[in-house]
């Protein structure tokens, strides 16, 4: 009976195999192929399906059946992963096919840091150290002010708020050494004693008071070094009880030789183009102007040429213009004497005046104007004029300069050049270090709230405009060294609702150039975003700039939207390929 039984089995199996395969062939195991060790960047996203596949001789391909496992366990969504942590890993590609036969492989990972260059979390160049059993409970920028809460520090070198500065006012001064005197805005809530320190040596005690204090010292270096770096440190660990801080200003001064100029650029360093603002409102109706130009720089680099082929029916100057990028910036009090030459000339026999302005300006758009020329009388046997003109910052309208040709009302060509763009000193040279924070900008109809901490910051938005630079969020700035093309980018996102973003790397104070443009979506989801930077830009600041105004988001309201570990790194060759 146990006989029969068995080969009745036996015939079962027959008979399936017979209806699965040809007769005669047995089921071959799938395979898989094109698997390959994997290296990349902490904070990247790995396809693990590029040039993967599984086949099956039965089946045929089978690839989205493929099951991928990574150990340590990180979460695999359609064959991509994100990997957040430095380390080695393990990735596992299982298949099964229609028949139960099955084939594994594996992979490895080797997840390497890269170096980071710039964070938000706190002021640029500043850092905190603890000894003892003191502790930092709280240190950055929270909501645009720069705090520091910190407990436990008996004596002085417990708690240090440190600062490093770049002194390069070498040439300056008549004298063999240089004092620079250094001034800390700060807000306390305990009375006592702190030292400041330079390089580890005492430069003074400091009296601190309840409430603001104006808190200044000295620090001398030989003038024999074109540059300085100096660790400037204050000691906070004397104060009694524990510290809570606000940093409002920083800032040095040193001695000049009052009336020297020195010359800070002798040719055009241009960015930009035509910027077409061609469409005007009547009754509601946009009305396209017809404005066709350009602008660009000249091969030579001399100079720089706006062009207005055609003006159409615009009649306002404003319509068409291009910037150009001194990459200087402007120190209140010093007094900047910025010259050029124009030459203007009417295309298409036109015979009307010529009709155009020049203005230095701070920032490329929407900037204060520091002075402006317009329709300056050429010679008549060049057609060029030379336009000099004097001014000086204040406090409010110090920073990049920028150059605006605006010409829309006239076909003609303009080309400026022989830039030149000299700073003649005041007798006390200040620089000031700026103690900035991600900001929010929004058309005032549409109602957000902010808040930023430590380099993250959350935007809920009500509702949002259809305007694509609307609902911008801006960070400080940085400084990129050489080509763009050495940064990289990263940060997480999520949204309470599938919001479309934009995201970029402008010139600061402008918009061109632009070292990285993308246009992504946000979801419930938090998702890395790693943003490798083109070569564009080179020894400049630029900044990061998030955009949520959208006509797609208009359907969402009350949207969270959280921006976190935000990065810019330094790109590392091997393993960007």
């Amino acid at each position: 009976m146990k006989k029969i039984k068995m080969l009745l089995v036996f015939v079962l199996v027959v008979i399936m195999l017979a209806g699965c395969t040809p007769q005669g062939e047995v089921n071959k195991a799938p395979s898989v192929v094109g698997v390959k060790d994997i290296q990349c960047i902490v904070n990247s996203t790995v396809d693990f399906l590029d040039g993967v596949a599984a086949l099956d001789k039965e089946d045929g391909d089978i690839t989205p059946n493929l099951q991928i496992t990574v150990t340590p366990q990180v979460e695999v969504n359609d064959g991509y992963a994100t990997f957040t942590q430095v380390g080695e890993y393990t990735v596992t590609y299982q298949i099964t096919d229609s028949q139960g036969r099955s084939a594994q492989k594996r992979a490895y990972v080797d997840v390497m840091d890269r170096e980071t260059y710039k964070t938000f979390a706190m002021p640029e160049g500043f850092v905190a150290e603890t000894n003892g059993a003191a502790t930092i409970e709280t240190c950055g920028m929270i909501n645009g002010v720069f705090k520091l809460n910190a407990k436990n520090g008996e004596i002085a070198e417990d708690i240090k708020l440190i600062r490093e500065f770049s002194l390069s006012a070498s040439a300056f001064s008549a004298t063999d050494y240089l004092e620079y005197t250094f001034n800390y805005t700060v807000k306390s809530n305990v009375a006592g004693k702190i030292k400041a320190t330079a390089d580890g040596n005492d430069c003074a005690e400091l009296s601190v008071a309840v409430g603001e204090n104006q808190l200044s010292f000295t620090h001398s270096v030989l003038k024999q070094d074109e540059k300085h770096e100096v660790e400037i440190a204050l000691c906070l660990g004397g104060l009694s009880g524990d510290v809570e801080w606000e940093i409002s200003k920083v800032n040095i001064e040193y001695p000049q030789q009052e009336g020297k100029e020195v010359t800070l650029v002798d040719q055009f360093n241009f960015a930009g183009s035509v910027t077409p603002r061609c469409e005007e409102y009547d009754s509601d109706e946009k009305v396209h102007t017809g404005l066709d130009g350009n602008g660009w720089a000249l091969e030579d680099g001399s100079g720089a040429r706006l062009e207005i082929k055609d003006p159409g029916t615009n009649t306002k100057i404003w319509l068409g213009g291009m910037f150009i990028n001194t990459g200087i910036t402007v120190k209140s009090g010093e007094t900047y004497i910025i010259s050029f030459k124009v030459k203007c000339v009417p295309l298409k026999d036109r015979v009307e005046k010529d009709n155009f302005e020049i203005l230095f300006q701070r920032g490329q758009w929407a900037a204060p104007v520091y002075d402006k020329v317009m329709n300056p009388t050429a010679d008549s046997e060049t057609g060029e004029v030379t336009v000099s003109k004097e001014f000086t910052p204040n406090d409010d309208n110090e920073g990049d300069l920028w150059i605006y040709v605006q010409s829309g009302t006239q076909a003609n060509q303009i080309t400026l050049s022989s830039l030149s763009v000299v700073e003649r000193f005041s007798a006390v040279g200040k620089d000031k270090f700026a103690i900035s924070d991600f900001i929010e900008s929004h058309n005032g109809a549409y109602n957000s709230t902010f808040t930023t901490d430590r380099g993250n910051f959350t935007y809920v938005i009500d509702s949002f405009s259809s305007a694509d630079g609307d609902h911008k969020v801006t960070s400080p700035s940085f400084y990129v060294a050489g080509s763009g093309a050495n940064y990289v980018v990263t940060f997480k996102a999520k949204a309470s609702a599938p919001i479309d973003m934009i995201v970029a790397a402008p010139v600061y104070g402008g918009w061109d150039p632009t070292i990285f443009w993308h246009q992504v979506k946000l979801s419930e989801q938090e998702t890395v975003f790693t943003f490798f930077c083109n070569g564009n830009g080179s020894d400049r600041l630029y900044t990061l700039e998030w955009h949520f105004g959208s006509a797609n988001n208009q359907q969402y309201h009350n949207v969270t939207i959280e921006i976190t570990d935000i990065k810019v790194s330094l790109r590392n060759g091997e393993l960007d390929g």
